[in-house]
């Protein structure tokens, strides 16, 4: 049975009271608060230099973040598996090197008298 594709001139409905833009957050611009609309412009700007430099330290940690998410990354993927092939090979060269020299996986073979 056949999928039915709604057609590209058909727009789906959207519920009652939504709108097509994203959802508003309540950010500490916006305040309900009548007092912080008579303060006075000096205290405005010495609260916006606070606030942008709060923006930026949050916006620095954010992105040192980030590059530390993308390091370790980096690292689970790409060095770790490297390093493990790397050491596996030759431990698996010493091993096939001693056991030839030693001959079979007797006890002179783990390092114990015999």
């Amino acid at each position: 049975m056949p999928i039915a594709f709604p057609r590209p001139s058909e727009t789906p409905q959207s519920p009652v009271g939504s709108s097509t833009s994203l959802p508003s957050y309540p950010s500490s611009i916006d305040s309900d608060d009548a007092s912080s609309d008579v303060s006075s412009t000096e205290t405005d700007t010495e609260d916006g230099d606070l606030d942008s430099e709060a923006a930026i330290h949050a916006m620095i940690q954010e992105e040192w973040e980030e590059s530390l998410r993308q390091m370790e990354v980096v690292l689970s993927i790409v060095i770790m598996p490297f390093f493990g092939k790397w050491f596996g090979r030759q431990w698996s060269y010493w091993a096939w090197a001693r056991y030839q020299r030693l001959g079979g996986l007797g006890r002179p073979f783990f390092g114990l008298s015999a």
